[in-house]
């Protein structure tokens, strides 16, 4: 499958990232590799391999205990009902 300019110009506005002429051509054949790459993986025979599984127990894990953070916390006035308020995101 072939890359096209136009592909990685739609990616970087997706991404909010303005892009030069010359970062759209770097870009463009580093994820043109990178696709290469991918549909090579695509061509491995997978149907005889047979998966890799450990079974874990529970109890094997460890504990899932909390503990109240007892240092200093990001310093804020901007508090509401015990939480930090963060702007406003749209």
């Amino acid at each position: 499958m072939a890359v096209t300019r136009e592909q990685v110009k739609h990616l970087g506005w997706l991404s909010r990232i303005e892009l030069s002429d010359d970062e759209l051509a770097r870009y463009t054949s580093q994820i043109e590799e990178v696709v290469k790459y991918l549909d090579k993986l695509d061509t491995i025979p997978l149907q005889e391999v047979k998966p890799i599984g450990r079974k874990k127990k529970f109890s094997d894990l460890r504990d899932d205990v909390s503990i109240d953070f007892k240092g200093e916390s990001i310093r804020t006035s901007n508090r509401k009902e015990g939480f930090v308020k963060g702007p406003r995101m749209v």
